[in-house]
């Protein structure tokens, strides 16, 4: 600031500045900025402005500090994904290579049926790991892209539960994991939502919950409803394992799409690392929220809380029924689960029945016996089958020695009971119910075992289709998928004819009688006239049949919004390639016998 340094830097420079800070009596730090510029130089008079810019650093402080956080997001996201896209190489590659060489074996296998049948197995098995891969990814793609939209559609919720255990049992008995499922009594019959997205969320957490559960362990899971306001009700699944665990450090980062605790998680036990994120943004499109807690070695416990809407359409049907009166009933209730014999007998006492409940086979047997010897007797015993000591079946048949059939003996099981149901009948169980218990279904027992259902029995459903006699026009320009479809379709008695794009499918159908093709199969993707433009085209057309000949989408665009498109073209239904065939049979069943 002394004169010469002034005039020394304005003889290079027109004006110049330079900064400093000062404080005030408060210890708060001000920048300041002095610049200097000659007012007339040949007198020698030079201008000083002095200026406050602390204001102008600190945000530009912000501003440096903002991008060096987003220069650095950016890399670890495209590390990330660097990562997730080496690991899924590996693991698409591993069912690949699976099905690369058991077709290859299975070639060279010719003549070797036993040989074959395992390739395929294998083959079937890699082929179904390899579509849950895609679709997590797809799903993750639809979540980023802001193209999943929820659908609004009953859920029978006995069904629905019991859907997911058919599939939660199977797994952790292939694994010697126990699973048990408890569903509170205050569970309503139907719920409003999307059935297909909730139950992906639900079972993304089960199956983690079994994979990381070793040999001998426990699964449970605990379904209540929190709160109901009006039409709406919040449900809660609480789901626990004695897994491995997880670290504190890692828990806020769980629902990360790229994040994985362990680079060797993929390794030891597969799948994407994609579940969890899909599962939280689902829950948060549903108005829920989805929390964990876990201790490392000792287990983990996740709590799923959504929003869904009430119908009382699904619950007519028991409210129409002639009233029964169970207020006489005297039922005993074994099972070594304690929560479930708990729950049952909620569920009996709000219909009026008097029970009492053991934790075990031999206390079942000693409290029908001094019942028995004091000239008394349980109208009904409802007994798991899986107990410690004596299971539900031993039990079964030691009371039914005892007291002989004047009682009715039913057996509570989460398993598939088609392998005991013989020995069941033998052993003289009057019924097999599932597990966990509804009060419908347990009403629907009561009523079966003494003869009081008026309603008739439920139509069979048709697993043998066959359609000698029909014709298909299947629409589709890949040659492999032509050629699956077709095999699948003769092999029913279709009489299949092919078009190689919705151009010439819409020639083959107007130039044809009425009433030739009984439905058309349609692929939407096709050269010079997609699958959308050739059913659109079919329906507008003046033959007679045009607008009643069933039309079916049969395609890889399996989103929401495709299956929209699909019915504003005229279809009548959509299916998702890889084609289910009996999806495929019961869809074609439903279009052409209308039934």
């Amino acid at each position: 600031m002394i004169p010469a340094g002034i005039i020394r830097n304005l003889k290079t420079q027109r004006v110049f500045s330079t900064m400093y800070s000062i404080y005030d009596d408060e210890h708060r730090v001000y920048r300041k900025r002095i610049q200097y510029a000659y007012l007339d130089e040949a007198a020698g008079q030079v201008v000083m402005t002095r200026t406050d810019v602390t204001d102008i650093m600190e945000e530009q402080k912000k501003q440096q500090d903002l991008l060096e956080s987003a220069l650095l997001a950016a890399k670890q996201a495209s590390s990330a994904k660097t990562e997730f896209l080496s690991r899924m190489s590996h693991e698409i590659m591993t069912p690949m290579n699976a099905i690369i060489g058991m077709s290859a074996i299975a070639a060279q296998s010719i003549g070797n049926d036993e040989e074959i049948a395992d390739c395929i197995s294998k083959i079937g098995i890699s082929s179904r790991f390899l579509l849950s891969l895609i679709n997590d990814i797809l799903d993750m793609s639809r979540i980023e892209s802001g193209k999943m939209l929820l659908k609004n559609e009953n859920i029978p919720f006995e069904e629905f539960v019991n859907g997911i255990n058919t599939i939660c049992f199977a797994q952790a008995q292939a694994r010697n994991i126990y699973y048990e499922c408890t569903v509170a009594p205050d569970v309503e019959e139907c719920y409003v939502g999307d059935a297909m997205k909730l139950q992906q969320v639900v079972m993304n957490v089960l199956s983690n919950a079994i994979k990381f559960t070793p040999e001998g362990g426990r699964v449970s899971m605990n379904i209540s409803q929190r709160k109901r306001i009006k039409d709406n009700a919040e449900l809660r699944f609480v789901i626990n394992d004695t897994g491995c665990g997880i670290s504190e450090k890692f828990i806020p980062h769980i629902f990360e799409p790229f994040a994985q605790e362990n680079t060797s998680t993929t390794s030891n036990y597969g799948g994407t690392g994609l579940g969890l994120a899909i599962s939280k943004n689902i829950v948060d499109m549903m108005n829920g929220q989805i929390n964990v807690r876990s201790i490392v070695g000792v287990g983990t416990e996740f709590t799923v809380d959504v929003n869904l809407g009430i119908t009382d359409e699904a619950r007519h049907k028991y409210r129409e029924r002639a009233s029964y009166n169970f207020t006489e009933l005297k039922a005993l209730v074994g099972d070594d689960d304690v929560t479930v014999c708990e729950y049952t007998g909620i569920i009996l006492k709000g219909m009026g029945v008097q029970f009492e409940w053991v934790d075990s086979g031999r206390k079942a047997i000693d409290k029908v016996t001094a019942k028995w010897k004091s000239k008394e007797s349980f109208d009904l015993v409802l007994l798991d089958w899986k107990m410690p000591d004596m299971d539900g079946i031993e039990t079964a048949r030691e009371i039914r020695r005892i007291v002989g059939p004047d009682i009715t003996i039913i057996i509570m099981t989460a398993y598939d009971w088609a392998s005991i149901e013989h020995e069941a009948k033998l052993a003289g169980v009057n019924l097999l119910m599932s597990k966990p218990m509804f009060k419908s279904s347990l009403m629907s027992a009561f009523e079966k075992v003494f003869g009081d259902k008026k309603e008739g029995e439920h139509e069979d459903i048709v697993t043998n289709f066959d359609f000698t006699g029909k014709r298909v026009l299947l629409a589709e320009d890949h040659p492999l998928n032509v050629e699956v479809a077709t095999k699948l379709l003769e092999h029913r008695g279709f009489a299949v004819e092919h078009a190689e794009n919705g151009l010439r499918a819409l020639e083959m159908f107007t130039t044809t009688p009425v009433g030739y093709y009984d439905a058309i199969l349609m692929d939407i993707r096709m050269p010079q006239m997609d699958g959308l433009q050739a059913a659109s085209n079919i329906r507008h057309c003046r033959k007679k049949d045009a607008k009643t000949v069933p039309i079916i989408a049969m395609t890889a665009n399996a989103f929401e919004d495709d299956i929209e498109k699909s019915m504003a073209a005229g279809m009548n239904a959509h299916l998702a390639k890889p084609i289910e065939p009996d999806v495929l049979y019961s869809t074609l069943a439903q279009w052409i016998f209308r039934k």
